[in-house]
C-alpha cells in the first residue's frame, strides 16, 4: 500500500462508483494472495460475514478497507 494513502476508517464515506471500484480492488487483492477460483467464491462470502459486531476473518476487514482506500485515491474532493 501506498504511504502517501490516508489511513480509512469503518466511518469514512464513498460514493457508490467508488464501492464498486473497491469491491472489485478488494476481490482482485484476496484472489491474488489466497489464488481463489470461482468456485471457492462461498468460502469467501462466509469470511465476509459479521459475527458478535465483528468480521469472521479480521484480515478480510483490513483487506476490504485498502480496496476502498484504493477506489477512494482518485477523488478531486
Amino acid at each position: 500500500m501506498s504511504p502517501d494513502l490516508a489511513i480509512m476508517k469503518a466511518t469514512d464515506t464513498i460514493t457508490v462508483v467508488e464501492g464498486y471500484d473497491a469491491v472489485r480492488f478488494f476481490l482482485e487483492i484476496i484472489w491474488r494472495r489466497e489464488g481463489k477460483t470461482a468456485g471457492e467464491i462461498e468460502l469467501l462470502i462466509g469470511r465476509l460475514k459479521w459475527a458478535d459486531g465483528s468480521p469472521v476473518d479480521p484480515l478480510i476487514w483490513e483487506d476490504w478497507l485498502a480496496a476502498v482506500q484504493i477506489a477512494c485515491s482518485g477523488r478531486t474532493e
